[in-house]
């Protein structure tokens, strides 16, 4: 049961604990996640059920369809790979740009994005690494200075993120691996070679499949 309390808090705290529930496995792609049954588990009413099944829907967590109802969202490994494929194009992009221009503050940034992921991987938290992993990128893309590439960046977020709730519990032996795994990536972008920190990230992005066992060419 979620903590009495305003109903905007409480479509908070059920916002959180939906999100943890898919990013943990506990609900899994295709679950149907009907209003009524949420708020009965939870012992709120519907109304901030409904907000968080929003908010998990403009994430790309939930898929919401007229008359249908709610369900997890289930992005295949292929869906997941075509999206990895253009993410590390974009990637390697981002962080030529990030590394020529030199960002004033955006050290500071990734350093407490890192610190972030390390403090969720001691609480086992899935959800929290992968908040700390989405914004370490997040800034990065908004660091490269293109609009462009900063507004494609919620598209690809919004597609990855439950496979990478996932993956990230399944593919790395230790979740604190996946925050060290960022560090290296810090030093590139202040190394000023710009090229390098590219084929870096690119190479981050990449490294999931090589986990799997089929990374992707080209």
């Amino acid at each position: 049961m979620v903590e009495p309390g305003l109903s905007g808090r409480l479509s908070d705290q059920l916002y959180e604990r939906v999100r943890t529930a898919i990013a943990a496995g506990e609900l899994v792609p295709g679950t149907r996640l009907v209003e009524l049954e949420l708020a009965r588990r939870y012992g709120v009413s519907q109304a901030p059920v409904r907000d968080a099944l929003k908010r998990l829907a403009a994430e790309g967590l939930v898929l919401q369809f007229p008359r249908r109802g709610s369900y997890v969202a289930d992005i295949s490994e292929e869906d997941a790979r075509q999206a990895y494929r253009v993410r590390a194009v974009l990637e390697q992009f981002a962080a030529t740009e990030v590394c020529r221009l030199g960002p004033p503050g955006l050290a500071e940034l990734l350093a407490g994005d890192v610190e972030a992921m390390r403090a969720a991987a001691r609480r086992d938290d899935v959800g929290g690494v992968v908040d700390g992993d989405v914004s370490f990128h997040r800034h990065v893309w908004e660091a490269a200075g293109n609009g462009l590439l900063a507004r494609m960046w919620t598209v690809t977020e919004a597609g990855l993120r439950s496979f990478t709730a996932v993956s990230n519990k399944v593919y790395f032996g230790r979740l604190e691996e996946i925050a060290e795994n960022h560090v290296p990536l810090v030093t590139a972008l202040g190394g000023g070679v710009p090229e390098v920190a590219g084929i870096l990230f690119r190479e981050h992005v990449l490294e999931i499949w090589e986990r799997i066992g089929a990374p992707i060419e080209g």
